[in-house]
């Protein structure tokens, strides 16, 4: 099976957008993206830029008619001519004079811009654009949710992609625990994890997690030089990506020496995880899982360990695709309905705990049944065995 999105799907992907151009009234999208946040332009143009984040920058000028124009970081220009399905690849820093003479060139009248990707935008870089479209008279108005929704809905194409991330996840793990003993340091176990995926044809979607002892009570915590102890917690949160599309996965080990209430909170934590993937189901909202996975907390006691890890994007789940978190929010007030095709990483935390925390997070497609995980948590789980 040939992996890869083909770009007749890019010409699917405009086609869809210009029409929610249209019925939004917008004559324009001015998408913006960089090497840290790739998916609002690479959904349109198959190509993430490198390097640092004044020269990572990745704009798109989409018409409702005509050709669209692309905007990059002066080094990233050279690989975009050759790789992305936009040829049209201008300097970013030259937007202001540019973006005036482009748009006199598009062959119908241009009102009104809508811009994706607001919340990304450099100042500097934000002013140019603003600057360039008002002097034409051009009245901006912000249009992140067109793209956000186009990308929420996976083709066959970008499903196989996700779950040849997840495989490569579980086998980045595996390695990882194989190595996992006492005395190892996080920063090792990482490596492993990152070694496996580049090794393998794979990127990094985000950073690799290995999170031991004391660190395991904070959500998130860059690997250091720590030994891993007897009696600690052990978690990973991998993240690679085939091909642009990421997944998404975390797993808890309990070092031996751990003791029995260490043990029966992470079995609980898996076995709570499992229950809210169990739970979701086509056209129920992203409130009813976590409300349904507080009552299993509350009912457990265990809400004060909960709640307070629960705030923000990542909540209790978060999309996953060309960006490993990605818009919606699974939190306490998210009216997000799930569909089939959508992709999500379904996490549960506990943190505050004496002796830490844990996290468990499989990466799961909707489907018209219910959510299929793409990750074997509980077969990697059997991997590793306290002595």
């Amino acid at each position: 099976m040939t992996l890869e999105v083909a770009a007749t799907e890019f010409d699917r992907r405009v086609s869809r957008t210009r029409e929610k151009m249209k019925e939004a009234g917008l004559d324009a999208l001015f998408v913006y993206s960089d090497e840290y946040h790739p998916g609002y332009s690479m959904y349109y143009t198959n190509f993430r830029t490198i390097n640092c984040i004044e020269e990572s920058a990745h704009a798109l000028l989409i018409p409702l008619e005509g050709e669209i124009q692309a905007f990059l970081g002066n080094l990233n220009r050279f690989a975009a001519k050759r790789f992305s399905w936009v040829k049209n690849v201008h300097n970013i820093y030259e937007m202001k004079a540019l973006l005036p003479k482009l748009i006199s060139n598009i062959p119908h009248e241009v009102k009104t811009v809508g811009v994706v990707g607001e919340e990304l935008f450099p100042i500097s870089l934000y002013r140019e654009m603003e600057r360039a479209l008002a002097g034409e008279g051009i009245h901006i108005v912000e249009a992140g949710d067109i793209v956000k929704r186009e990308r929420l809905y996976k083709s066959k194409n970008e499903l196989d992609l996700i779950r040849a991330a997840g495989r490569l996840a579980d086998d980045s793990i595996l390695a990882a625990i194989k190595e996992l003993q006492i005395g190892k340091t996080e920063i090792e176990l990482s490596a492993i994890g990152e070694y496996v995926t580049r090794s393998r044809g794979g990127d990094i979607g985000s950073a690799y997690l290995v999170v031991s002892g004391p660190h395991t009570d904070l959500p998130t915590w860059r690997p250091m030089e720590r030994k891993i102890e007897r009696g600690d917690y052990v978690w990973f949160d991998f993240n690679p990506s085939v091909l642009g599309y990421c997944s998404d996965t975390g797993i808890t080990f309990a070092m031996e020496g751990a003791t029995e209430e260490q043990i029966k909170i992470m079995n609980f934590a898996y076995d709570t995880n499992e229950r809210m993937v169990d739970f979701i189901k086509p056209g129920m909202t992203g409130k009813e899982l976590f409300h349904e996975t507080h009552r299993i907390c509350e009912e457990a006691g265990l809400s004060k360990y909960f709640l307070p890890y629960t705030k923000g994007m990542r909540a209790i789940g978060h999309g996953v695709g060309l960006e490993v978190v990605e818009t919606p929010d699974l939190g306490p007030n998210s009216d997000f309905i799930f569909e089939p095709n959508m992709v999500f990483g379904i996490k549960f935390d506990l943190h505050g705990f004496p002796f830490g925390g844990v996290r468990v997070e499989p990466t799961v497609i909707i489907t018209e049944n219910g959510a299929e995980p793409i990750n074997d948590l509980r077969g990697l789980r059997n991997q590793y065995q306290p002595v």
